[in-house]
């Protein structure tokens, strides 16, 4: 009964949303249609959209009030990373040595990993180029090979001193910063720094779950597993570090009748990871390695050391292309991280400077992170369309940036939506979304095809997401019909 009468309302409901953005209307029918929502009694709201073809506002309501934006927030070093560090940059991983290496091929020295903020490094997000691990991995041992070294009579060690310690946001939320989309950034990641846990579900709501394996196997963590079973067929199982990096608590639920059902969760020392996993391959191909395995955040790198073997980065439009398209928060971060080091200040001033410079206002704009987990964030509809609309018009990196966008019907987080996607109608544009936040911020071509820049803001509204998703899919739709 509880399940027949939730689908009556939501048909109700679509129905209802249908009914009032299905005709042609004017801009302020559209404002007060959304605005006088029962969904949006309680919520804040902020739209604007503006005509780039006939340089015309169509819509401005709430936009400059102060929103969190969730992954729109991702716009912005992913733009700002393609025109100040060039869409072809790539970002390089050396294997180097101190030391000498004897008639014997006894290294005496150390072997380092060297990492210079490769956001990427061995992820199967760019599989094709990095191929599979064990591969980049013999790629690396080969090339000591080739050195001459068969024996490491000193450490191995992974520099990660390219940008210093990266201690995970404060800002962010404690049941955030363990799960997959708040790994800690470094400046040598791996394999997107995450590893993944299999669970086995019940046949019946409330039993508990079992984690059949981890992967991969070795990491030394333990779990104390709280996850129960669901009739809900969504993950919403939550990862949470404990005072013990090594030691992780995981509660929530999963769909009932899994046998194999995965999550990810963020890996706490990716850079020790990467050494175990390099130990493993040099073991493997017959080089022993003598001494301790060591992390290093500061700069202690010998001068004198010999690189040989240099591992580059999928372009930078590549890996900019995938952040927006799959939301990549990680990836983001490390983009910011490169743009303050370039100019040595924080992100932060650097973003209000670039906005200010071009004549953007930046009054309203709070950044405490880059890829907009938190929730401190905040930014104005205009401001992030006036943004937009720099990209489009004016940008010499504008065409390529277009391209990364999620683009309704074919790729990314706004694929499914309802936009035409013909030659004149559809719509390019990155979503965001956490509780109660849901964001949009892109291009609509109308049915003319006339270019509009756009983004919506909705904080604290009253309704599931998937709901506020369809208010928002009709707002699209009517805005495209907009003449």
């Amino acid at each position: 009964m509880k399940n027949f009468c939730a689908i009556i309302l939501t048909l109700f409901f679509l129905i209802f949303c249908n009914s009032i953005f299905s005709q042609k209307k004017t801009s302020e029918e559209i404002i007060n249609s959304i605005a006088g929502l029962p969904e949006l009694n309680n919520a804040i709201l902020g739209l604007y959209a503006k005509n780039l073809t006939v340089d015309s506002v169509i819509i401005d309501y709430n936009s400059k009030l102060s929103l969190c934006p969730a992954s729109v927030f991702k716009i912005f070093p992913t733009a700002l990373a393609l025109e100040i560090l060039g869409p072809n940059s790539e970002f390089k991983t050396e294997i180097a040595y101190s030391g000498n290496i004897d008639s014997s091929g006894n290294l005496n020295g150390d072997l380092y990993v060297i990492g210079f903020g490769d956001p990427s490094l061995g992820s199967l997000n760019f599989e094709n180029h990095y191929n599979k691990e064990a591969v980049l991995l013999l790629k690396w041992v080969n090339d000591i090979k080739k050195a001459g070294i068969k024996r490491i009579n000193g450490n191995l060690i992974a520099d990660a001193s390219y940008f210093g310690k990266i201690n995970i946001n404060g800002k962010w939320l404690w049941e955030d910063v363990a799960n997959h989309y708040g790994t800690k950034a470094s400046s040598l990641n791996y394999l997107d720094n995450l590893f993944y846990i299999h669970f086995k579900t019940g046949n019946k709501e409330g039993l508990p779950t079992e984690i059949i394996r981890i992967n991969p196997p070795d990491l030394g963590i333990e779990i104390n597993n709280e996850v129960i079973t669901s009739k809900n067929n969504f993950d919403e199982a939550y990862i949470y570090f404990t005072r013990d990096s090594k030691k992780l608590d995981i509660r929530g639920t999963l769909p009932m009748n899994k046998s194999d059902f995965q999550i990810k969760a963020a890996l706490p020392d990716p850079e020790m990871y990467l050494l175990n996993q390099l130990e493993n391959a040099l073991k493997i191909n017959g080089i022993v390695v003598t001494g301790k395995k060591e992390v290093i955040f500061n700069k202690k790198t010998e001068e004198n050391i010999k690189v040989i073997s240099t591992t580059f980065s999928p372009k930078l439009s590549e890996i900019v292309r995938v952040t927006n398209i799959k939301s990549q928060n990680l990836y983001a971060e490390i983009l910011s991280y490169h743009i303050s080091k370039k100019f040595g200040k924080s992100y932060a001033d650097l973003l209000k400077e670039f906005l200010n410079i071009r004549g953007i206002d930046s009054r309203g704009l709070f950044v405490d992170d880059a890829c907009g987990l938190s929730r401190s964030n905040g930014l104005t509809c205009k401001q992030m369309t006036d943004f937009l609309i720099y990209m489009k018009t004016k940008s010499p990196v504008g065409d390529i940036f277009l391209k990364t966008f999620p683009i309704t019907e074919l790729k990314g987080t706004v694929s499914k939506y309802a936009i035409q996607n013909t030659e004149k109608n559809k719509m390019y544009a990155k979503s965001g979304s956490m509780n109660r936040v849901r964001a949009y911020a892109g291009y609509i071509f109308n049915n003319k095809g006339e270019e509009i820049a756009f983004c919506v803001i909705a904080n604290n509204y009253g309704c599931p997401g998937f709901r506020m998703r369809k208010i928002f899919e009709e707002l699209f739709i009517t805005i495209s019909k907009l003449e």
